[in-house]
């Protein structure tokens, strides 16, 4: 298995990617990181963290892409590491690719070069979020800032497909993203996609709250992009005002200083459950080749998870999958039954 990473790509590029790189080749010497970027760059960083793994390649890529820039900096730099990734996935000399840079420019780049998989509308990031049970994964969380009911149909599909093959989920029950549980209430997007959903056979629990996204009893919320970026960035925002707050009241006396000693196990634990670097990137689904995007402020921790991620994906077929469902419904057939 070979897997690139953008190396020019995020806040603290490219020695975070880098890091996380070396750190997921010492752990799977079986695979290949492909490292796309300046090489000089990419060497100098390599050399800080003593001798790196024999698995780890680097691409040459002398431009790069800023995380401000616009979608028209890719046709004005073809030689960036964006467009260089993409292609290599293109070109079959990849099996993966993990972006953590300016967002709009690396979905624009999946989709310019990879296309999306035929019968896919619009593609959509996939996004988990925390919950008791494991996580609720929203769809989309980003890419398109306007859709249509048929694309947030798409979405629910693509993510039940996602769910099955890359974590074994058996039928997840879908749900959209509204301001009442009760059918009526919404928008004319929320009426149109549930009335649409329940023509499916997707297993489909109807409109959900901001509050069921953390409960555990939906699989996938489907919304527009807007409303889905929204909601992860506050509850990122959540967390970290949550663990301020934490420490803070940890630190206010010795009491609460020796009972948070013995909550450490605890606490670090909570961490691991919830904090997004340990979900490392979201997968872009509906490009016809496994794009997983990660955080602007992505450490080698999160680098490091977004390739496990991309594995996953690669391991499960997820993009494969997808061909097979939109090729039976192209055939007539329901598509969601032929994945059940």
């Amino acid at each position: 298995m070979k897997l690139v990473v953008d190396a020019m790509g995020g806040d603290d590029a490219p020695m975070a990617m880098v890091q996380g790189a070396i750190d997921y080749g010492r752990a799977n010497p079986d695979k290949t990181v492909i490292l796309v970027g300046r090489e000089h760059d990419i060497r100098s960083c390599l050399a800080k963290e003593g001798d790196a793994p024999t698995n780890i390649v680097i691409e040459d890529a002398p431009e790069v892409i800023g995380m401000a820039e616009k979608i028209s900096a890719l046709k004005d730099r073809p030689n960036d590491s964006m467009n260089r990734s993409a292609l290599l996935v293109k070109q079959g000399k990849a099996d993966a690719m993990v972006l953590c840079g300016n967002t709009g420019c690396s979905v624009a780049a999946a989709q310019l070069h990879l296309r999306r998989v035929p019968g896919v509308k619009r593609a959509g990031i996939l996004t988990p979020l925390p919950n008791p049970r494991g996580h609720t994964w929203v769809c989309d969380s980003g890419a398109n800032a306007v859709c249509r009911p048929e694309h947030l149909v798409q979405f629910a599909e693509m993510s039940a497909s996602f769910l099955e093959s890359a974590y074994g989920k058996k039928r997840p029950k879908v749900g959209v993203l509204s301001i009442g549980e009760e059918d009526d209430k919404g928008d004319d997007l929320t009426h149109q996609t549930l009335e649409m959903l329940r023509k499916t056979s997707l297993n489909v629990v109807g409109n959900v709250e901001g509050h069921d996204l953390y409960t555990g009893d939906v699989d996938v919320v489907v919304c527009d992009g807007f409303t889905g970026n929204v909601v992860l960035k506050a509850s990122e925002g959540v967390l970290d005002a949550f663990m301020k707050i934490m420490k803070e009241e940890i630190y206010r006396s010795l009491r609460t200083k020796v009972g948070a000693h013995l909550l450490r196990p605890a606490f670090d634990s909570l961490r691991r459950r919830t904090h997004w670097s340990l979900v490392g990137g979201c997968p872009l689904i509906g490009v016809d080749g496994v794009t997983i995007i990660g955080h602007g402020r992505s450490n080698r921790v999160a680098v490091y998870h977004a390739l496990i991620q991309a594995e996953r994906c690669v391991e499960g077929k997820t993009v494969e999958r997808l061909r097979d469902l939109y090729r039976n419904q192209n055939a007539g057939s329901d598509p969601v039954a032929n994945t059940a």
